[in-house]
């Protein structure tokens, strides 16, 4: 892990010394960083499981290159990772339209739109009362995805 800072460090500093001998000093955002090294940053950000940062570079890389499918589905992962359902499905589906057969893109967008429909059910569960059937649907459903993705999600019904 340490070794990974330490990639992301000596590669920032090399990105920051070149840009010194310009008196027009901008943040990282602003400045134009090369694609190659842009898409450096956000591996080395990707590896470290630092989520903020890889949306970051990866949304400034996929405003450079729209059509990699790559690019997309690794800013649907890091959006998935910090439960942003909604941007991660957005980004896989726009990955599919890449790549339309690229099976781990459809398995994330499977797994991510369970995760969003959990939240409705969850949401329907709440705002019914203990006799309506659709609070038992929905808690049955929550079991049911629960079981899907191997979680456990607080709701009134017996194993």
């Amino acid at each position: 892990m340490k070794m990974k800072y330490f990639q992301l460090l000596i590669l920032l500093t090399t990105i920051l010394s070149s840009g010194c001998s310009v008196n027009d000093t901008k943040p990282i955002s602003e400045t134009k960083i090369d694609t190659i090294e842009l898409e450096q940053l956000a591996n080395i950000a990707y590896d470290n499981e630092s989520w903020e940062e890889v949306i970051r570079y990866y949304r400034m890389l996929t405003n450079k290159i729209s059509n990699d499918e790559k690019l997309w589905y690794r800013l649907g992962n890091a959006y998935a990772q910090i439960n942003n359902t909604k941007s991660a499905i957005d980004a896989y589906k726009t990955a599919l339209t890449i790549n339309s057969n690229d099976s781990m893109i459809l398995h994330n967008l499977a797994i991510t739109q369970l995760q969003e429909s959990t939240k409705t059910f969850l949401e329907l569960e709440k705002y019914t009362g203990a006799n309506d059937p659709l609070n038992l649907r929905a808690r049955l459903a929550i079991k049911a995805i629960a079981t899907l993705l191997n979680k456990e999600y607080k709701i009134g019904i017996d194993n």
